[in-house]
């Protein structure tokens, strides 16, 4: 299985649909939030999303705990458990959820941990100068930039 993981967009339009076009076999693209966009805008590309602290009027849920092919994944945003301050409370829910990979962003910085069997992997940010995010396929996880101008 192959995902194409992003996260804070910041309303970069055009640098997602890039990354998108760059990744035609991918099996799901989970982004963890704070796209800053009118979603609707983007329902042919099939992004499962979650809603950060920037997604003002969204209504998409917080966080979701999602069965891809028999991985439990759960995707959340971060925000709300705190990840700018230490990672405790998101291995706590991850845990509680028997999630075996969990995606979060926030941060703004690539992450990959594996902690009590479970996969943490925040991609980094799309919308600030790195433009990063992340392959996951069959329990690799590769980080990627898209090319400064």
């Amino acid at each position: 299985m192959k995902l194409l993981i992003t996260s804070d967009v910041h309303g970069d339009q055009e640098m997602l649909v890039e990354v998108i076009k760059r990744h035609q076999g991918i099996d799901y693209h989970l982004n963890a939030g704070d796209m800053c966009m009118d979603m609707n805008r983007l329902e042919r590309y099939h992004i499962v999303s979650v809603k950060g602290n920037n997604d003002f009027g969204s209504d998409l849920p917080y966080f979701r705990l999602l069965e891809l092919n028999g991985l439990k994944v759960l995707l959340t945003h971060g925000h709300l458990e705190h990840v700018k301050f230490g990672m405790e409370r998101l291995k706590l829910k991850a845990k509680m959820m028997k999630a075996e990979v969990c995606i979060f962003g926030h941060t703004h910085q690539r992450y990959m941990m594996v902690d009590d069997g479970i996969l943490f992997i925040n991609p980094g940010s799309l919308g600030d100068y790195h433009r990063s995010y992340a392959i996951y396929e069959d329990g690799q996880v590769t980080f990627l930039e898209v090319n400064h101008d």
